[in-house]
């Protein structure tokens, strides 16, 4: 009777611990089944992530618009942005630590100060929330958000009066939903920032 009761007892065991696994591996990998806190977690988790993006920049003040490559790498709260010409000739890189500090290469020249917008308007009087691009790149900014009929942020207004347009979303490696095609507007110019690859994603 007693090795019955035990064998009973296993085979719970053993059940408890296939729905476990079951149950983990929705959560994980299905990102249409998290609520919007659960995907807001996840991503949050993200410790580096490496990306090829085409960025347009339009000034609304002077009518004109440039277009380069970039490659934008976070790395545990840090991040960097580099612009890109033909051949991969970089014309400035953007490094931003982890405590605000901030160095801006511009072909060789280098600039440092602790607000990265506000360096970025001095050089190359671009006006734009760059100190939160983390939370713009991984689809979680802070603001006010509406959202689309899967639940992703499809726009948002952040403090400091800046809006935010999703326009697009692709699933990435382990089921990870980002930003693929997104516009931030400011008083007097517009960043279009469009996804081409996912290099990196721990």
């Amino acid at each position: 009777m007693m090795l019955k009761n035990k064998i009973y007892l296993s085979a719970i065991c053993a059940a408890a611990v296939l729905l476990n696994a079951c149950t983990s591996g929705v959560e994980e990998n299905d990102f249409s089944k998290l609520t919007a806190e659960q995907r807001i977690e996840k991503i949050s988790k993200i410790s580096e992530i490496k990306e090829n993006n085409k960025i347009a920049l339009f000034s609304t003040k002077t009518n004109s618009r440039l277009a380069v490559n970039s490659v934008y790498h976070y790395k545990n709260k840090a991040f960097s942005l580099e612009f890109l010409g033909p051949m991969g000739m970089r014309y400035a890189k953007l490094d931003v630590h982890a405590n605000g500090t901030t160095y801006l290469d511009v072909q060789g020249r280098t600039y440092n100060g602790d607000n990265a917008r506000k360096l970025l308007k001095q050089q190359f009087n671009l006006d734009v929330p760059v100190e939160k691009l983390p939370d713009i790149m991984f689809g979680i900014p802070e603001g006010k958000c509406t959202y689309d009929e899967q639940g992703y942020i499809k726009t948002a207004t952040l403090s400091e009066g800046y809006e935010l347009a999703y326009k697009q979303y692709k699933t990435f490696k382990g089921g990870v939903v980002l930003p693929q095609d997104i516009e931030i507007i400011a008083p007097n110019n517009k960043v279009i920032i469009k996804v081409n690859s996912v290099t990196v994603l721990h």
